[in-house]
């Protein structure tokens, strides 16, 4: 047993799922050398604990325009209350990974304020923080995974365990946090054999469409899927329309997240390959186990159900997924080999096996045969779908006119995702998949995501906007734009819109020509309509005296699309011209007073 001086705590603000990960595998790292850990969401984390264990690990995204992520927003009011006294956090020994990405102004800003804040409290740091960047050649991995070793280092040497024991090993299963041990356990040995594998039965070819019993889920109609882009253009982008009752709160900026699902034939394979035939449709009560607090699980409920609902056997692998492989096999080749794409040492060769090649767990277990997960640890090994967020595109009154009852109508312009990898294997999103599966009056649970650093409202409508928008980064604007309009003669508001071709994917061309000139100038960069490509950091060097004009104006800049090489470019584009344009002193200041709010997935 560790004493209870021996004890860490983790704490993530995770928006995408990656700090939440590197949490929990800082958690692991802490037990392989004998401590007790507990990793926990922000939110869910009181002050008072932090003065309770020898030190504290913080790992923490930075979302939006510099903004701490939603799982981490309470936690940060609590920090900043006023009656705190100076040295209340002095025990605190702690550490903080910052994950970001440097194509933002405000680039890691949320772990910048947290240990500012820390240090304001008395709280004082026992290794160097690290700050990841989704830049770097090899992403946010190499920083953390260099870090950690770092970490592990510096825990061996000062605080060594007290009965000198040596560390777990790596290859060596540490307990399960979650378990489906108590409720498979009770299955009886009758327990029948899954009729799939006899083709006895159809799988269907579409995902279930039960309602996820999420806390703050909101039961929403599609009402409309409707593809925008020719049949025969290379990407089907959809206008999506769905119906939530009741009068909601809509902001310019917010987001609508979808939860999808997967399909029945991606699952059996999961359930073939590990061997679960014969306890995969039998009931289980879960009421008897220990359950991720974000699992919105069906009731009553089967590992099958688990497995369509909750299991996102479609990602890329992540390190700790391929570490956690490697205990269940029993080819000493396979977790030899498992166990290097976690290392330092094989970065690249996990970066060339999983990321850039876009590998999927499913085709990993293919991979790696020998390697059989027990139905028990389904939870602790596989990661749970994270729900997907969409900007909405639509903005002004939300309320359907047609509905007798109070009815919000949320508008998502979705660009489905299917493409083919370097090795040629054919993709899908999955919730691009899913999408393209749901006919019109489909019922589904989403959830609200509200913006956190707004742009919109009578104010900011008095301050010029100069949208830069690429492909479906245009619906966020949209939504900005309708918002403006509804506070009578806003000032001057223009948008850079670029995409491949005018005839193809020109978005809402025909709404941006019905508005009168004196609401909306327009600029269009269509890359591939010219034997010469012109993109939209072009245009803006063009009108670099137009910008001149409207900057002084403390003008809102929103750059919104799917690269961050455009918006960077559109950055250089706006900055450059500006600056070299008179005294640079003065220029620099001029530029401080702007807001620059960036949107890049």
């Amino acid at each position: 047993m560790t004493g209870p001086d021996r004890s860490v705590l983790v704490l993530y603000g995770s928006e995408t799922g990656n700090a939440q990960d590197m949490a929990e595998e800082l958690g692991k790292l802490c037990q392989r050398l004998h401590f007790t850990s507990r990793v926990e969401e922000l939110d869910n984390a009181n002050l008072n604990e932090l003065l309770q264990h020898q030190f504290v690990l913080f790992v923490i995204s930075t979302t939006g325009q510099g903004d701490m992520p939603h799982d981490a927003l309470l936690f940060w009011k609590k920090l900043l209350r006023k009656r705190l006294p100076p040295g209340c956090l002095d025990k605190m020994r702690y550490s903080c990974v910052g994950l970001g990405d440097s194509t933002y102004l405000k680039f890691n800003w949320a772990a910048r304020k947290l240990i500012r804040r820390l240090g304001q409290l008395g709280a004082s740091t026992f290794i160097e923080p690290c700050e990841a960047d989704e830049q770097f050649p090899d992403g946010i991995d190499g920083s953390f995974v260099r870090w950690a070793d770092n970490l592990r280092k510096h825990i061996l040497e000062h605080y060594p365990d007290p009965k000198g024991r040596d560390a777990i090993p790596d290859n060596e299963p540490l307990p399960p946090k979650w378990s489906l041990a108590p409720a498979i356990n009770r299955l009886t040995k009758s327990t029948r054999t899954s009729q799939v594998n006899g083709d006895t039965r159809t799988l269907p070819l579409t995902p279930p469409l039960n309602l996820i019993p999420h806390p703050s889920g909101l039961q929403a109609t599609l009402v409309r899927n409707e593809r925008l882009t020719p049949n025969d253009h290379w990407q089907d982008v959809r206008l999506a329309s769905f119906d939530i009752p009741g009068s909601l709160q809509v902001n310019p900026g917010d987001c609508l997240t979808i939860y999808p699902k997967n399909f029945p034939q991606n699952v059996q394979k999961v359930i073939s390959l590990m061997g679960w035939d014969n306890i995969a449709d039998q009931p289980l009560d879960l009421s008897l186990c220990s359950l991720p607090r974000t699992l919105y699980s069906p009731s009553p409920c089967t590992l099958r159900d688990i497995l369509l609902h909750n299991i996102d056997i479609n990602a890329v692998p992540r390190r700790s997924f391929l570490k956690n492989l490697s205990s269940f096999s029993d080819n000493e080749d396979h977790k030899e080999r498992l166990l290097e794409f976690t290392t330092t040492e094989f970065l690249d060769d996990y970066f060339d096996y999983a990321t850039r090649s876009r590998r999927t767990i499913i085709e990993v277990l293919e991979e790696f045969y020998s390697v059989r997960v027990p139905p028990s640890h389904l939870l602790d090994v596989f990661p749970l779908i994270r729900g997907r967020d969409f900007s909405i595109a639509n903005g002004g009154k939300h309320l359907t006119p047609t509905s007798s009852s109070p009815t919000t109508r949320i508008e998502l312009l979705i660009a489905l995702v299917n493409y083919r990898t370097i090795l040629r294997k054919p993709r899908e999103g999955l919730c691009s998949r899913y999408i393209t599966h749901l006919p019109p009056g489909t019922p589904l649970t989403v959830t609200l995501k509200p913006v956190l650093s707004p742009i919109h409202g009578a104010l900011n409508a008095r301050r010029p906007l100069i949208a830069m928008a690429t492909g479906t980064g245009v619906a966020p604007v949209r939504s900005l734009i309708h918002e403006r309009m509804m506070h009578g003669s806003p000032a001057p508001t223009i948008l850079f819109f670029g995409n491949r071709n005018k005839d193809a994917d020109y978005f809402f061309a025909k709404e941006w020509a019905n508005m009168a000139k004196d609401q909306l100038t327009v600029f269009t960069a269509f890359s591939r309509d010219q034997r010469e490509k012109v993109y939209v950091q072009d245009l803006i060097r063009k009108e670099a005296r137009l910008l001149e004009e409207l900057i002084p104006q403390r003008a809102i800049f929103a750059v919104c699309g799917g690269s961050t090489k455009m918006a960077e470019a559109c950055k250089h584009a706006v900055f450059d011209p500006f600056v070299e344009g008179g005294d640079e002193a003065e220029r620099k200041r001029l530029l401080s007073r702007i807001t620059w709010w960036q949107e890049i997935w």
